[in-house]
């Protein structure tokens, strides 16, 4: 349960800055291959962001702690961080 209070909080920041839609769209990625993709592909997804090594460890720690749960919750988490960056507060 943090872990979806803690995308969600990240996703509402990024989606109420000053970041246009497109970044919207490419965390969304970020968020889809976390819940759905391989380690690699989603360490692919986030290299363009050029993490120091302490967020990749950290991400990784997350991946694998996501790989964890159930397909009902991780289906669960990607459907809430799809309604909210579709919310008018990401628009």
């Amino acid at each position: 349960m943090k872990l979806a209070v803690m995308l969600a909080l990240v996703t509402l920041a990024l989606c109420s800055s000053s970041a246009s839609a497109t970044v919207c769209r490419s965390f969304l990625r970020v968020i889809e291959l976390l819940f759905k993709g391989t380690l690699s592909s989603f360490e692919d997804a986030v290299s363009p962001f050029n993490p120091d090594l302490d967020m990749i460890d950290a991400s990784i720690q997350m991946k694998k702690s996501v790989d964890k749960l159930p397909q009902n919750a991780k289906d669960s988490l990607m459907r809430l961080t799809e309604r909210i960056v579709r919310s008018p507060q990401c628009s």
